[in-house]
């Protein structure tokens, strides 16, 4: 009963948004405003979805600074999770394509997050620099460093392209686990279950502005450890 009831609300109430925001944003282009909308929205969908978040550990973070946020991947409702709790504006990175679903689309190419086509190696390439420059700009940066979310909640191979990233932008590392979201919308299911989320915010990890390749790998190993520690220890 839950998910016939939720999923057309949730529809019904992404559209809004995305048509509010996207006329907010044609007419004041303000990147500030589009965090309030983005913040709101997800806490709606949240409440639709019967999600309770326990969030962990934000005093660790300078509300001054900006960082770049490494968390597990395990559920569609990461996101709308991470925008409602996490006291920062975070930026997110999408496919590209998803600016083809009208009005929801509209939104997210209007939005100050970062599109990505993974087709073109070249642009990725392109927008690697793009997202680093953007970081001395205020904006923390989202990502995901296993690629892909989990099926069943276990913690992936993680990918070296976050810590790049990192390394070249000079920001501290937050490591992010996320617990619990995988119970709530299982990759191939259509039913929405509610239930709770526990998401900690680590400490920071200094990040050296010029690192070997082998030095990102030891970064990538320990950030992991960091999530699965704790992944696992809620389990």
């Amino acid at each position: 009963m839950r998910t016939v009831l939720a999923i057309p609300a949730i529809v019904v109430i992404t559209l809004v948004y995305a048509l509010i925001v996207s006329l907010h944003m044609i007419l004041w282009r303000n990147g500030d405003v589009y965090f309030a909308y983005a913040r709101s929205w997800s806490k709606k969908i949240l409440w639709l979805a019967g999600v309770r978040v326990e969030l962990r550990g934000a005093h660790n973070l300078v509300p001054a600074e900006r960082y770049i946020y490494a968390a597990n991947h395990t559920s569609l409702f990461d996101i709308p999770v991470i925008l409602a709790f996490v006291p920062d504006n975070v930026r997110i990175m999408y496919k590209q394509e998803l600016e083809r679903i009208p009005v929801f689309g509209w939104g997210l190419r209007l939005s100050p997050f970062i599109s990505i086509n993974r087709e073109r190696s070249r642009q990725a390439a392109g927008t690697l620099e793009e997202t680093v420059a953007s970081m001395q700009t205020g904006s923390s940066v989202l990502v995901f460093p296993e690629g892909t979310r989990s099926k069943d909640g276990a913690l992936g191979v993680f990918k070296r392209g976050a810590f790049t990233m990192a390394v070249r932008s000079g920001r501290k590392i937050v490591p992010m686990s996320i617990h619990g979201a995988h119970r709530l919308f299982a990759p191939g299911s259509m039913r929405i279950v509610g239930g709770s989320v526990v998401v900690s915010l680590h400490h920071p990890i200094d990040v050296p502005h010029e690192a070997s390749r082998e030095q990102e790998k030891i970064l990538m190993s320990e950030v992991r450890e960091i999530i699965a520690s704790d992944v696992v220890s809620q389990s």
